[in-house]
């Protein structure tokens, strides 16, 4: 029993930290390109284009990077072991 939780928890751990990076990244992208349209609406299109730029490598690295090409692959083998990825 306890080495089976011994040889998941790992994997979990792992499925865990993804997750919550993959949100927290998308989240700040969310902010950030809310902040971006709240600056360009102000006049000061520099800062907009920053904070819009910023807001979409946010997007890219939580939503791509940690959702699609790291989450989506370990839940996918976590669930269906039998399948070689």
């Amino acid at each position: 029993m306890y080495e089976l939780l011994v040889e998941t928890m790992p994997e979990f751990v792992a499925i865990a930290f993804f997750t919550v990076g993959a949100g927290a990244l998308s989240s700040l992208g969310l902010y950030l390109e809310e902040l971006a349209l709240e600056t360009l609406a102000a006049g000061q299109t520099t800062l907009g284009l920053w904070f819009a730029c910023f807001g979409l490598v946010a997007f890219y690295f939580g939503l791509y990077l940690f959702g699609y090409s790291e989450l989506l692959p370990r839940v996918s083998s976590y669930l269906d072991p039998d399948t070689t990825r």
